[in-house]
């Protein structure tokens, strides 16, 4: 107990900094949209990091992939569901855009 009492400054530093080292892994490590497709014969993560990686480097996307999908190699079957992370650079998905008609 003495031990405690005489280090307990450095006891809280080193705590508040393992919290704020998990927060920040937390934070930084989930991408905020998921999403899942199934591989088609000939996919490889390098062409689906083209697809959907947007701005983020292909080799952190995959990184995040083989994380999310418990991958230990870059191999990928088809027919497999992968959860992918949805990094989309700044240009407008014009799918998701709906335009009124005149009168509506």
């Amino acid at each position: 107990m003495t031990i405690i009492r005489k280090n307990k400054n450095i006891i809280a530093a080193f705590t508040l900094f393992a919290i704020l080292t998990f927060v920040l892994i937390l934070k930084f490590s989930v991408p905020q949209d998921i999403i899942e497709v199934t591989v088609v014969e000939g996919d490889t993560l390098y062409q689906l990091a083209e697809r959907y990686a947007g701005d983020v480097p292909a080799d952190r996307w995959i990184r995040e992939v083989a994380t999310l999908n418990n991958l230990s190699d870059s191999a990928i079957i088809a027919g497999e569901d992968l959860k992918l992370p949805a990094h989309f650079g700044p240009e407008v998905d014009d799918t998701r855009l709906v335009l009124a008609e005149e009168g509506e």
